[in-house]
C-alpha cells in the first residue's frame, strides 16, 4: 500500500513533493487545510514560528538577514527586486515588523496579487544597477537605496531606520551616492532633506 494512503494529508503533501521541510530553513507550508492545521499546531506548541506571511522556521533558528531573505524569496516571483520597507526588514530585522505588503519591481509583465499571506505590490521606481544587491539569492535594494526610498515615503521613520541600517553596514557615503543617483525622482528632495538633518 502506498505511504500516502496511510499518512495524514499534510505528510502526504510533503511525501508527494519528495522532501520533508528542514526546520532550520524557512519553509512555506502546503496550501491544503490539513497542512495549514499541522503547521498552526506546531506554531502553538512552540516548535515553529512564523517569519513573514505563512513562512515558518524552527523556533530555535537564529534569524538573520540570510534567513529573512530566504523566507521572503519563497513569496516573491523570480526576477523581482524587493524594495521599500520589505527590503528594510531583510537588511535590519527586528524591531521592524515583518511586512504584510511587499513592494517589488518586476522584470516580467506577469501580475502577482498575493502569495503566502503577503500582498505583492508592483512599484514603478527606476533602479540603477548600483542600487540593487543580493542577500542569499534574493534581489533587493541596497541599504542606502532602501533608506532613501523609505525616507521619501515616510520621512518620520528615516532617523530610526538609518540607525538600524547602520548596524547592517550602511555608511554615509553610500547614502550620498544613492541620493545623487536618484536626483530628479519623486520625493527624493524630501528624503535628502530629512537625511541631511542632524540625528
Amino acid at each position: 500500500m502506498p505511504v500516502f494512503e496511510t499518512s495524514p494529508a499534510w505528510l502526504s503533501d510533503l511525501l508527494v513533493r519528495g522532501r520533508c521541510p528542514d526546520p532550520a530553513q524557512p519553509w512555506l507550508p502546503g496550501a491544503s487545510p490539513a497542512a495549514r492545521a499541522a503547521v498552526s499546531r506546531d506554531v502553538r506548541e512552540g516548535l515553529l514560528r512564523r517569519l513573514v506571511g505563512d513562512v515558518v522556521v524552527g523556533t530555535d533558528v537564529r534569524v538573520d538577514a540570510v534567513v529573512r531573505s530566504r523566507a521572503l524569496a519563497l513569496l516573491v516571483p523570480a526576477g523581482a527586486v524587493v524594495v521599500g520597507t520589505a527590503a528594510a526588514w531583510v537588511h535590519a530585522g527586528a524591531p521592524l515588523p515583518p511586512p504584510q505588503q511587499v513592494q517589488i519591481v518586476r522584470r516580467s509583465a506577469a501580475r502577482h496579487a498575493s502569495a503566502g499571506g503577503v500582498r505583492l505590490v508592483s512599484s514603478r521606481c527606476r533602479l540603477e544597477e548600483e542600487d540593487v544587491g543580493q542577500v542569499a539569492g534574493l534581489a533587493l535594494t541596497t541599504p542606502a537605496r532602501t533608506l532613501l526610498d523609505v525616507a521619501a515615503r515616510d520621512p518620520r521613520s528615516a532617523s530610526r531606520l538609518r540607525e538600524l541600517l547602520s548596524a547592517a553596514g550602511l555608511s554615509g557615503d553610500d547614502v550620498a551616492s544613492a541620493a545623487a543617483r536618484a536626483r530628479g525622482r519623486a520625493h527624493v528632495r524630501t528624503a535628502r532633506r530629512v537625511l541631511a538633518a542632524p540625528t
